[in-house]
């Protein structure tokens, strides 16, 4: 069930995003298929047709451009992405055959969202065309007013850029639709794939987080009530005497009482009124050591959080009796599966009026006798009920991990090849609205390749703006996701290792060259003569 939310969180997050960004593209082409047939659209008003047949001709082309879209996605999104979700919990659980459910109300939503949002654009800037004059439409829209930028009034850095520098300077803040629709989607796109990769970052360590830095032992050996001694002392003589070293506690279910709410937890209570060893309590973001005092308690991290708690505040701890015992909190450890409220003996005899009798040793297996050669010994002893095997909880969590890595991968893959779409259908616009600069340029002697770096620089600059935006963005979305797609028992890593900074840049960086790529033979090949007399 808990896999289950988590796949349920991502996806409440993810397809709004995805939805937005696609929705930006399907706006900008929309919106400049209309702008291109202002001629056709002023021939035809000129020859009698109607304001509403005009119109309609684009309407119905974007809505059955979206129809025909929106079906093919929902057949893809409902066999590809269930099953690749699913073949990946197979790894983790035995799975009945899958059975993927055709939601209508789901389909009815996006197909009506998508054809609004293909629709709507067409029909607005059809309509704001149609206002115009036969032989207004019939010319072609004056090109954009250059104007001074904020750069060349410092005059230090403007007067060292040479004429192209000045000229792409100028260009950018010249079309600033274009500007925004670029900075947005590819920062969204950037976000995305910042997001995926910082998912990976906080789902991957947890595991040796919690098996390796938190708990340091071998075996959770759990003794049974009222064990003979005999038994006990024989068990005592094994671990001593094959194994790496013991600690004995106590661990019992309670439930945290706090602001009107209540939580099970795990009560750990050391023996010896110390963890050192076996469980290292210590503050995720100070670093700092703590202990356990006789009139305070220590919890854990994501209950905290969950409960609203803090360092020097009091929680309740309700126990077997159904009485509420007030105590303080005099730290916060880290800790990434379950909960656990660690106190000393003494507070435990203090609170429950008896002694915290050991039900459970942590054990260490050095000495060369692996963990389940270990378990297999120990639970020959008449006085062990159950034995728990670190390496196999931490093979379990692994597998559960890899589950969801591979989701996210599916994820990151998604916003990468979206962001490429972005950047070809922008870079495609770019030069559509700017034929004539480009052919003006060619005829005054630009060979091909200073022709394509003169669109090629203003795109780099675009992306990189974009890139830097996204990141930023996409560190609050990985938080925002992080939270969401967490469950009640495990907390992800909260750290972004510099490789999520670099694989989310670098992507980007990498399908906006893709995309140049493919545009270069539609630069070079401007028809200059067509492109110079199309006001005729």
């Amino acid at each position: 069930r808990d896999d289950a939310d988590r796949i349920a969180a991502i996806a409440n997050v993810f397809p709004l995003i995805f939805f937005l960004v696609a929705v930006l593209v399907s706006l900008t082409a929309m919106t400049r298929l209309v702008e291109n047939d202002r001629t056709y659209i002023g021939t035809l008003k000129a020859l009698g047709i109607g304001k509403g047949a005009i119109a309609l001709k684009y309407t119905l082309y974007a809505a059955l451009a979206s129809l025909a879209g929106g079906v093919a996605g929902l057949l893809i999104g409902y066999n590809l992405f269930p099953r690749v979700i699913f073949a990946a919990y197979c790894i983790l659980y035995t799975m009945p055959a899958l059975t993927a459910d055709f939601n209508v109300k789901y389909a009815v939503i996006s197909l009506v969202a998508a054809g609004a949002c293909a629709t709507l654009p067409a029909l607005f800037v059809c309509l704001s065309s149609l206002r115009g004059s036969p032989a207004g439409l019939m010319r072609p829209k004056a090109p954009t007013s250059g104007k001074r930028i904020l750069l060349e009034r410092i005059k230090p850095v403007w007067s060292r850029m040479n004429f192209s520098r000045k000229v792409t300077a100028r260009n950018l803040f010249r079309y600033k639709k274009r500007l925004i629709m670029t900075i947005v989607g590819v920062a969204g796109c950037t976000a995305l794939v910042f997001t995926g990769f910082g998912l990976k970052d906080a789902i991957m360590p947890i595991v040796d987080l919690q098996y390796g830095r938190v708990r340091t032992y071998g075996l959770e050996v759990n003794l049974k009530e009222n064990a003979p001694q005999k038994d006990m002392a024989s068990l005592g003589e094994y671990i001593s005497g094959k194994l790496g070293g013991s600690l004995e506690l106590r661990q019992q279910s309670i439930d945290v009482v706090s602001g009107g709410r209540s939580k099970s937890v795990y009560l750990i209570v050391p023996k010896g009124g110390s963890l050192s060893g076996y469980i290292n309590l210590r503050n995720r973001v100070s670093g700092e050591s703590l202990g356990l005092g006789g009139d305070s308690v220590v919890v854990t991290e994501k209950l905290a959080k969950l409960m609203n708690l803090r360092k020097g505040g009091t929680v309740g701890l309700r126990g077997t009796d159904g009485a509420v015992h007030s105590v303080r909190i005099s730290g916060i450890a880290e800790n990434y599966v379950f909960h656990y409220v660690y106190m000393s003996p003494s507070l435990y005899r203090s609170l429950f009026g008896q002694d915290a009798y050991a039900n459970q040793i942590l054990c260490k297996t050095g000495r060369g006798m692996s963990q389940d050669d270990a378990a297999k010994a120990v639970m020959k002893n008449a006085a062990v009920s159950s034995v728990s095997v670190i390496g196999k909880s931490k093979e379990n969590f692994s597998k559960m991990i890899v589950a969801l890595n591979f989701v996210v991968i599916v994820l990151i893959i998604s916003a990468a090849l979206l962001a490429f779409v972005v950047l070809l259908s922008l870079t495609s616009i770019n030069i559509d609205e700017r034929g004539r600069e480009l052919a003006t340029i060619k005829v005054l002697g630009f060979y091909n390749y200073e022709l394509a770096r003169y669109i090629y620089r203003e795109n780099v600059v675009l992306t990189l703006i974009s890139s830097a935006l996204g990141i930023v963005l996409g560190i609050f979305l990985q938080k925002f996701v992080i939270t969401t797609a967490e469950v009640d028992i495990v907390m992800f890593s909260r750290a972004v290792s510099l490789r999520t900074y670099l694989f989310s840049a670098g992507l980007t960086l990498l399908f906006a060259l893709l995309a140049n790529l493919f545009m270069y033979k539609r630069i070079v090949s401007t028809d200059m003569v067509s492109s110079l007399k199309s006001g005729e």
